[in-house]
């Protein structure tokens, strides 16, 4: 990953997590809130993009991160592909 930076984190061993679960929770709430994109964010949990969108599925989290404005604008390129198809 370019532009990297190697952050040390201590973790209390109660939560019982290793680092590897904590990349995937780290990759998983940067990706909720649209920080990092899907592959961007698989890249940081050590996943391709394929198991990372299982683990968000598993989680009830949706692999579409659009903002509304994304949302409104995909809608219409659909519509305007469906009515070309009508024609």
């Amino acid at each position: 990953m370019s532009g990297a930076k190697v952050l040390k984190i201590y973790v209390p061993e109660h939560i019982g997590i290793d680092e590897y679960e904590a990349r995937l929770l780290l990759a998983v709430e940067l990706y909720r809130e649209a920080r990092l994109t899907l592959k961007q964010a698989a890249e940081l949990a050590g996943l391709c993009v394929e198991d990372f969108m299982k683990e968000l599925s598993r989680r009830k989290i949706s692999i579409i991160n659009l903002d509304e404005k994304e949302l409104k604008e995909e809608l219409r390129i659909a519509e305007d592909i469906v009515r070309e198809a009508r024609s």
